[in-house]
């Protein structure tokens, strides 16, 4: 209200000062004078006045019915322009991309504890993302890479995978699988070359296995071109006695293809032989021959590696086929990722077996799917050995190998005569596993509980069975503990004299090593019970073995 009374009060003296000075003008020039005003001018003149004033005082009265205004205007922080319509994460990419080009052996440590602080106020995945980008913009260029700066770079890699897990690796990994088979039907320059070597460091700090550097160097020979030949040359000179010691039958298998393929060569160029050189010291270890090695970068980033980590990881067992179908197929690597390899293979791996054999397994109670598998490979293995490949084909896990050992025994058992090919199949799984072994036992002692159920022919190949397994030592005499030697009733009085009698019946060595396992056992009531029985039920039998057992 003031401001609008001070605003009309100088418009009022300013239409004043002009009138005045019109007036001054007038009297000097002399056109008119004050006597000549006629009075229709004076009476303008004061027309315009009041209207002058009418306006100025509705003016007021406008701005006095107006509420006085409370709104003030927004007040925006002032940006710079080199930071506008930037990414909303360009500062701490920024940050990371200035701890990555810092990093070094020296300083590892301190690096590290300056990310982990970064953790604290950013989400994971964006700092994941961040410091894989900064690594990847640095070495996959289209020149040569300093070895130097790749070997510091991967060292922050291999430091940030042990703290964290694969799954912080497992991005760049399948970026690198893309580039590599991209560029082996596409140069860029010498791209290809810093993938290899980027995967050769992480190899050397147990990052990845040497499962992905035999699948790069069988990828490589499918061309074996001269510039494939650099980079193979590459692989060898840097890694080739680590992966000759982790895996020398792949080894072996690789020289096989080299020859093979080089034989078909006509021109060998100087290239090849320097590689042929190469590839024979890396086969025979002798590091003397090998041309211009040097380990220096890789035994100065290990030691940093283990100064900066408390526990290594496990290294990555991928292959190049897993990285390049983890978008469609998943990544097992990766802690609660989903998969779906597994399927597939068991889809592949799936046996049709034939429809009598399913008839009969229908017929002995295989109710389930388990057991119908492994009754089908039981009875059309070609053998025992046989039936063991067949069975690990299966995919049968955990609580599952049960299944074999029951389906095993009962086919033992229900036989018209005894027909030692089951028992033999049994041996090769006890001798396999444990678990096996204690299937067994169980199965054993479900049978010695329960020895008047079992009909003459089960009883025969029964005792058929559990002396040749004794007898072999693939289970020991303690498996009768279970057994009351002094409560024994007629039946199985005359079930454990035949089971004693096949046991008895091998060489002297063979039943020392049988009851000599007994002895250190404490199995006092075992011992005497089978000490009892001999002598009471078997003494005229026994002859020189009563002694010594």
């Amino acid at each position: 209200k003031q401001w609008y009374q001070r605003r009309v009060r100088v418009s009022m003296e300013h239409l004043e000062a002009e009138d005045d000075e019109d007036e001054m003008c007038d009297l000097d020039d002399g056109a008119c004078s004050e006597e000549s005003k006629s009075d229709d001018e004076c009476v303008e003149d004061e027309d315009s006045i009041k209207d002058c004033y009418s306006a100025s005082d509705k003016v007021k009265k406008d701005s006095d019915m107006k509420p006085p205004s409370t709104e003030t205007p927004p007040q925006t922080a002032y940006i710079p322009p080199h930071l506008r319509n930037l990414d909303p994460n360009a500062v701490l990419k920024r940050k990371i991309r200035g701890y990555v080009n810092r990093v070094s052996t020296s300083n590892i440590k301190q690096i590290l504890t300056d990310v982990e602080l970064v953790y604290q106020d950013h989400p994971r995945g964006e700092i994941n993302r961040a410091i894989l980008e900064a690594v990847s913009q640095s070495l996959l260029i289209s020149t040569i890479m300093p070895a130097r700066l790749c070997a510091e770079h991967v060292l922050l890699i291999a430091c940030m995978t042990a703290n964290i897990g694969p799954e912080f690796v497992s991005p760049l990994l399948e970026d690198l699988a893309e580039k590599l088979t991209k560029e082996m039907s596409e140069r860029h320059g010498k791209l290809l070359n810093n993938i290899v070597s980027i995967i050769c460091y992480m190899y050397a700090l147990k990052v990845v296995s040497c499962n992905l550097i035999f699948d790069i160097i069988r990828t490589l020979l499918k061309s074996f071109t001269e510039a494939d030949l650099e980079v193979l040359l590459y692989i060898f000179k840097s890694v080739g006695l680590d992966i000759r010691k982790d895996d020398p039958q792949a080894l072996k298998d690789i020289v096989q293809i080299v020859n093979e393929t080089g034989a078909k060569i006509k021109e060998k160029s100087s290239r090849f032989t320097w590689f042929m050189e190469t590839l024979t010291a890396v086969k025979n270890n002798n590091v003397n021959k090998i041309p211009n090695y040097d380990k220096s970068d890789i035994t100065e980033i290990q030691k940093a590696y283990k100064a900066a980590v408390k526990q290594a990881p496990h290294n990555l067992r991928v292959t190049l086929a897993d990285l390049l179908d983890a978008k469609t197929k998943g990544r097992w690597w990766v802690v609660g990722a989903a998969w779906t390899g597994l399927e597939d293979e068991r889809k592949v791996k799936q046996v049709q077996f034939d429809s009598k054999l399913l008839a009969l397994a229908k017929t002995n109670h295989m109710n389930t799917e388990v057991r119908r598998n492994v009754f089908c490979v039981l009875m059309s293995s070609e053998d025992y050995e046989h039936c063991f490949e067949k069975m690990m084909k299966l995919n049968v896990k955990d609580k599952q190998e049960r299944e074999i050992i029951y389906v095993a025994v009962l086919c033992a058992l229900k036989c018209k005569t005894y027909n030692p090919y089951y028992t033999n199949v049994i041996k090769k799984f006890c001798e396999h596993s444990k678990n096996y072994q204690i299937t067994m036992q169980f199965s054993i002692w479900d049978r010695l509980k329960d020895l008047k159920s079992l009909n003459a022919t089960k009883t025969r190949n029964f005792i058929l069975l559990l002396s040749s397994l004794i007898s072999s030592k693939t289970i020991s005499m303690s498996v009768l503990k279970i057994v009351n030697f002094a409560e024994i009733g007629s039946d199985e009085v005359d079930f454990f004299k035949d089971l004693f009698r096949k046991i008895l019946n091998v060489s002297e060595v063979v039943i020392t090593e049988i009851f000599g396992r007994l002895q250190p056992l404490p199995l006092d009531n075992l011992k005497n019970g089978i000490k009892v029985f001999l002598k009471h039920f078997l003494k005229p039998e026994l002859g020189a073995e009563e002694k010594r057992i």
